[in-house]
């Protein structure tokens, strides 16, 4: 064993928790009130290898959040500099919170997982200050907006996402919503 504070886990148990995670992303995906057992056979693991890589619900969404933030970051990363790079997160932003609604369900319910999300809320906007600044410097959006109303604008349409019932209506409506929302970002002709 390792006595580094990163212990690199055996091929099967990684290939494990890989199919857990892949499992939860799917369950979760239609509803938070998902059993952790059907998580587990879905990923076709034991119950005991379930809970030793996450011993609660808490602990599982906790790591699909922050792998989101994970690829968010790799997506910024790859387009930094790029003139479209605030549009791509964006869009990046309203995909998740369609496909992963469940997440923010369980947040609610939980105080911790609420505390991760908002992490994340402080490390979009870090992520979104450069992106946005060069959108407006480019003229691809409004002068006047901050990244106070790119928020605002995100929780309206995580109002229209939370009251679909199904993942494809939810999708839909984070598609329209998206839409709109850019229309609505474009600088005011005069």
């Amino acid at each position: 064993m390792s006595t580094t504070t990163e212990i690199t886990l055996r091929k099967d148990a990684q290939r494990n928790r890989e199919a857990i995670l892949a499992a939860a992303r799917e369950l979760l995906a239609e509803s938070a009130d998902v059993p952790m057992c059907e998580i587990a056979r879905r990923a076709g693991v034991g119950q005991a290898t379930l809970y030793r890589n996450f011993p609660d619900r808490r602990n599982l969404a906790a790591a699909l959040i922050v792998e989101h933030m994970e690829q968010t970051e790799r997506l910024a990363a790859e387009h930094a500099g790029h003139p479209e790079a605030f549009f791509v997160l964006i869009r990046n932003v309203v995909e998740t919170m369609a496909r992963f609604h469940a997440l923010g369900e369980l947040a609610r319910q939980d105080a911790c997982l609420g505390s991760e999300l908002n992490r994340r809320r402080e490390r979009l906007t870090e992520l979104l200050q450069e992106p946005l600044a060069s959108a407006k410097a480019a003229g691809r959006v409004r002068p006047d907006l901050t990244i106070d109303d790119v928020f605002l604008m995100l929780s309206m349409l995580k109002g229209a996402v939370n009251r679909a019932d199904r993942p494809a209506v939810r999708e839909s409506a984070a598609g329209r919503g998206l839409t709109l929302m850019l229309d609505g970002l474009t600088p005011l002709q005069a």
